[in-house]
């Protein structure tokens, strides 16, 4: 045991926990909100930097605290640099450079993976817990197919197989024949979105876990591609009561409008009702259909990252939990909508530190914190080109 670990000792369970408040970060944010539109923009890299570091420093893990370093000015430049390189490209779009525009183009899909993954680097160096630094190194060719490679080449795929189903389907001239090409299309299509997803899901877990280090100590994550998917195929079964819901509600009106167009004969007033029942009515589907997505993506969003964690390790016999539910992770979201409407978004940094400490205080690390060796990496932050570009990117936060 190091003699400089501050983990508390003799527990073998503990759980995050959030010390900030609604209203200690409500002066962060609404400086950072008149400094950015004072600035036309210009002061985002430090109103961002700031928010990050209100919320590392008010996180705990057995009595140590998180501590953010990066600057907004380590941000800015890469933020400038990007923005040279989008002038440049505009410039030759302007004057119809089209060989130049091409090439920017390729270089940005070849390499925004790469530029991604050194941004997340640089934030992870400036992170510290216990005085020990996080760190973050992939393999380019990796980042760029588990970002844009893989869910491609499936999306390619899909498209393939669903455009033969509608082909051998059409070629059958009978309405069994087209009625069945569409139930295939669409099974292949849920099918096909659930595997690209399930794929995309573990690979993109595997690919942060298993390239994060704590200070010379490595994570570590094996997600299965099979139960990624079948949690996200659950995902959008659950959206087809919804789905129905509206299409109860929308389709009689749709038929009513569609019979009174044909034959006429409707009074003005009539006409006034109808269409004012129309509205109220197409309103309410669309409350239906975007609650349908909220449940959608809270349940695929909470049972993958309860797996994720399940799955986790660091070295030292650290092992991880989280016990988000899906209940309590949609009211909080609703909720927080709703409040965040009433008062015209300045509930945001209640509702915001609300979401952070439950999904805080539901996350568990299980094992002898104590006895882990402070043993920090050497490595630092670099100056050169693809690293000054990658802090561009830190708007991209880290987050499993």
């Amino acid at each position: 045991m190091s003699d400089d670990n501050k983990f508390l000792a003799g527990n073998k369970t503990h759980a995050f926990s959030f010390q900030g408040s609604g209203g200690g970060y409500f002066p962060v944010w609404l400086v950072n909100i008149l400094l950015t539109v004072f600035t036309a923009g210009l002061f985002l890299p430090w109103a961002m930097v700031r928010a990050r570091r209100y919320f590392y420093e008010n996180t705990e893990l057995a009595g140590a605290r998180f501590s953010y370093h990066a600057t907004g000015g380590a941000i800015f430049i890469g933020w400038l640099c990007l923005a040279i390189l989008y002038v440049v490209f505009v410039i030759n779009a302007v004057y119809e450079n089209t060989f130049l525009m091409l090439c920017m183009v390729v270089l940005f899909i070849a390499f925004a993976p790469f530029l991604i993954m050194q941004g997340l680097r640089y934030q992870l160096l400036m992170t510290q817990l216990n005085g020990m630094r996080f760190s973050f190194k992939a393999s380019p060719l990796r980042a760029w197919w588990v970002m844009l490679g893989c869910p491609l080449l499936i999306a390619v795929l899909i498209f393939v197989v669903i455009s033969l189903v509608f082909t051998l389907a059409g070629s059958s001239a009978s309405l069994t024949g087209i009625i069945v090409g569409i139930v295939l299309s669409i099974v292949v299509g849920l099918g096909g979105t659930a595997l690209m997803q399930g794929i995309y899901a573990a690979q993109w877990y595997g690919l942060l876990v298993n390239n994060l280090q704590y200070g010379k100590h490595r994570f570590a994550i094996n997600l299965n591609v099979k139960t990624c998917t079948f949690i996200y195929l659950k995902a959008m079964l659950l959206f087809v009561p919804f789905i129905v819901i509206v299409m109860v509600m929308v389709v009689p009106m749709m038929t009513q409008i569609l019979q009174q167009s044909l034959y006429g004969g409707a009074s003005e007033e009539a006409m006034l009702s109808a269409g004012l029942s129309m509205f109220s009515t197409v309103i309410m589907a669309y409350m239906v259909y975007l609650v349908g997505i909220l449940v959608c993506f809270s349940f695929a969003f909470v049972k993958v990252r309860n797996y994720a964690y399940q799955q986790m390790s660091l070295e030292g016999g650290i092992t991880f939990r989280s016990t988000v539910s899906v209940g309590t992770f949609v009211w909080l979201i609703l909720s927080n909508f709703m409040v965040c409407g009433i008062t015209f978004g300045l509930a945001w940094p209640w509702a915001k530190v609300r979401l952070t400490r439950y999904l805080l205080e539901n996350t568990h690390v299980d094992g002898e914190l104590d006895n882990l060796a402070l043993v920090d990496h050497d490595e630092q932050a670099r100056n050169d080109p693809a690293s000054v570009l990658g802090r561009g990117f830190s708007v991209l936060p880290f987050a499993l």
